[in-house]
């Protein structure tokens, strides 16, 4: 296990790796990367650290025939296996990925709402291959990210497993949100929480990685997400235009009040948003949750808490005043509420109309 991989997680990263040097980590591990922080890196370095115990395999990590990857897949009788050229090219160039890279690189579906899963199949494969021996004769490893992907079918198949592992034979769930897991699931297994990446690490971290960019904007912006900051590199934009977006909203809900036009432009703005890809919708609404929360602290004068950086001439300070204690909780409730019906496959355009209508009435409400 190679510690200075791992970006960020101090409260983790030595905790590990003595569990695994005393012959004491546990067989079935659940991390949870809310929002990019370096999962699926931290997963493999514990991988290269179980696997290292023993010193036969001198090859690189990621080809070692005694770790499995599962991943979500887009057609019906897919596995893993069948995309693994892809999935290895992939996290060799970014290991800091999101589900978005992935459905782009191994499907011919940018830009469509295509959605992937970890199907029933998978799941009896890595039943099948978690009891043959190792090749090598030492630990095997199994990598499950993305598991919010699988189904309860899959779930109840996999706790199966979990209940009675074979003999040196490690799981590790990936995974945005422990609500989407089985809590049978959770039980049989020890838990980390991934937290943001610190920003004097993160920045470095991009020095090293590509020149000529603002590392001060890109990072801010990045909200200690590794996996961010990674597609506004590559995508050349600050914020993807989420900013924009949102400020449109903001704009139009405050002109609802007197003009019927701007309702008439929520409606074309729902109609905008919801025609984005899923996963940018669901960008969308973390960033105005992040946008909302900063706001709320420059509100109760703590300035100094906030990490927000506009990428426009958006100015914080004139949002601040309109986010107060009559409407702070309900505006973060209807952001997440549309963010779980966005990830339920709930139609986006009513999502995102219904989202428009409630904000209009919250971002006008006053607080005396």
């Amino acid at each position: 296990m190679k510690l200075d991989r791992i970006l960020g997680q101090e409260h983790l990263k030595k905790k590990i790796y003595d569990s695994i040097e005393k012959k004491i980590f546990p067989q079935s591990k659940i991390l949870v990367d809310r929002d990019g922080y370096g999962g699926l890196n931290f997963a493999i370095e514990i991988a290269r650290g179980l696997l290292e115990v023993d010193k036969n395999y001198k090859g690189e990590i990621l080809n070692h025939p005694d770790i499995y990857f599962s991943y979500p897949t887009f057609e019906d009788k897919q596995t893993s296996p069948d995309l693994l050229n892809s999935w290895i090219d992939l996290i060799k160039k970014n290991v800091y990925i999101d589900f978005n890279d992935w459905r782009n690189i191994s499907t011919d579906s940018k830009g469509k709402n295509i959605e992937g899963k970890i199907r029933k199949a998978e799941i009896d494969l890595i039943f099948s291959r978690s009891h043959l021996k190792s090749f090598v004769g030492g630990a095997k490893v199994f990598i499950i990210w993305n598991m919010e992907q699988l189904d309860n079918y899959g779930q109840n198949k996999l706790l199966k497993l979990l209940e009675e592992p074979p003999n040196n034979t490690f799981f590790i769930l990936i995974t945005e949100s422990l609500d989407s897991l089985l809590p049978t699931i959770i039980s049989r297994c020890q838990i980390s929480n991934l937290i943001p990446v610190n920003f004097d690490e993160h920045k470095y971290f991009l020095k090293n990685l590509i020149d000529n960019i603002d590392y001060d904007l890109i990072v801010k912006s990045s909200r200690g997400s590794v996996s961010r900051s990674m597609k506004y590199i590559s995508e050349n934009a600050s914020s993807i235009s989420h900013e924009q977006n949102f400020v449109d909203c903001l704009r139009f809900a405050f002109l609802a009040k007197k003009s019927k036009k701007a309702v008439l432009d929520l409606t074309k703005w729902s109609e905008k948003i919801s025609s984005n890809p899923r996963m940018q919708q669901k960008e969308f609404l973390s960033f105005c949750s992040f946008l909302v929360r900063e706001a709320m602290l420059v509100s109760y004068k703590s300035q100094k808490l906030t990490s927000f950086v506009s990428s426009s001439d958006f100015k914080i300070e004139k949002l601040s005043p309109f986010i107060h204690s009559q409407n702070l909780i309900e505006i973060i409730d209807l952001i997440e509420d549309s963010h779980y019906s966005i990830s339920r496959n709930v139609n986006s355009k009513i999502v995102f109309t219904s989202f428009a209508i409630k904000m209009t009435k919250l971002i006008n409400r006053s607080e005396d």
